[in-house]
């Protein structure tokens, strides 16, 4: 039996409009194993704390994720690491900080109140992998892999693995901070290439089967920002190993933005300007969103440039 990613790739569908909602992160350090639901059944966090610390993200409009080293499975005494991410219509930004026990991040979150920069250091780049196997078998088999390959070339510092990010059908999946973009489907190279462009402030043009969109949009502008990068981002001479022998570059966050328009989506990219209209398309085929589920029609968005 085919795994839900592998059978969504054979679809061959876009990706793209498919990141979970968010318009900040708030990653904490917890080693050791998750539970499928990972906020309260991590084997080394407070089910009460962590149900706690969820909900008040959730409420001021962010999203909780888990993240640990994989050499790393017991806290003893050393502090917790912390990453908390936002401003992504602005390019982004990212805090690292520690703190000693959840409960702490808890007090911190709610005094913050999810407004404004927080203080602190400039955090630089981050990206998260899910390897969340109790949630997905799919996240675990392709993560892992990638995890290793990342950590070799960029370094432990920067690569972390996660708890669910939504989006096991288009695994591996990973978030990248500070831009908050979320891209699935790619292997080790097209990963290295995509944190240094969040490094940079950039966004990865990973083009309709890798770049699952900006998780602070409604679909329907990830959908329409993925196809603009794709369409009109600036050329490389030399084809990218990942990308369908597209040659992009990378771009520069700040330098794209949509809105909804008139039933469609007005996206500016540079010095282009153009209104698409996104919508949903259900095909005939089915396939499960998630390992053991039973099959559901497969969908897409698809993306066309308005004429007229």
């Amino acid at each position: 039996m085919l795994r839900c990613s592998m059978e969504w790739s054979r679809a061959d569908l876009p990706a793209w409009g498919t990141a979970a909602r968010a318009d900040f992160y708030v990653c904490l350090e917890i080693p050791g194993p998750w539970g499928a639901l990972a906020a309260t059944e991590a084997r080394l966090l407070d089910p009460t704390v962590g149900a706690e610390l969820e909900a008040t993200v959730q409420g001021l409009g962010g999203r909780l994720v888990l993240i640990r080293h994989p050499e790393r499975r017991t806290i003893g005494a050393d502090p917790l690491a912390v990453l908390v991410s936002g401003g992504f219509a602005d390019g982004g930004w990212l805090r690292r900080f520690e703190v000693g026990e959840p409960a702490e991040l808890l007090a911190w979150v709610r005094e913050w109140g999810g407004r404004g920069v927080p203080a602190g250091h400039d955090g630089g780049a981050a990206m998260l992998v899910c390897s969340h196997a109790r949630r997905d078998q799919c996240c675990a088999l392709a993560g892992r892999p990638i995890l290793a390959a990342l950590t070799r070339e960029v370094g432990a510092e920067s690569i972390w693995e996660s708890s669910h990010l939504g989006g096991h059908r288009f695994a591996p999946t990973m978030l990248l901070l500070p831009t908050g973009q979320v891209l699935g489907r790619l292997n080790a190279v097209a990963a290295v290439s995509a944190f240094r462009a969040a490094a940079d402030r950039a966004l990865w043009p990973g083009g309709a089967r890798k770049d699952r969109g900006r998780s602070h949009l409604p679909p329907e502008q990830q959908a329409a920002e993925a196809w603009a990068l794709a369409e009109f981002g600036r050329r490389d001479e030399t084809p990218h190993p990942d990308t369908a022998g597209i040659s992009l570059a990378p771009v520069p966050a700040v330098d794209i933005s949509s809105a909804l328009v008139d039933g469609g989506v007005r996206v500016r990219l540079g010095a282009w300007e153009i209104t698409v209209d996104v919508e949903r398309v259900v095909t005939d085929g089915e396939a499960p969103v998630s390992c053991g589920k039973p099959p559901e029609p497969l969908y897409y968005w698809r993306v066309a440039p308005r004429q007229g």
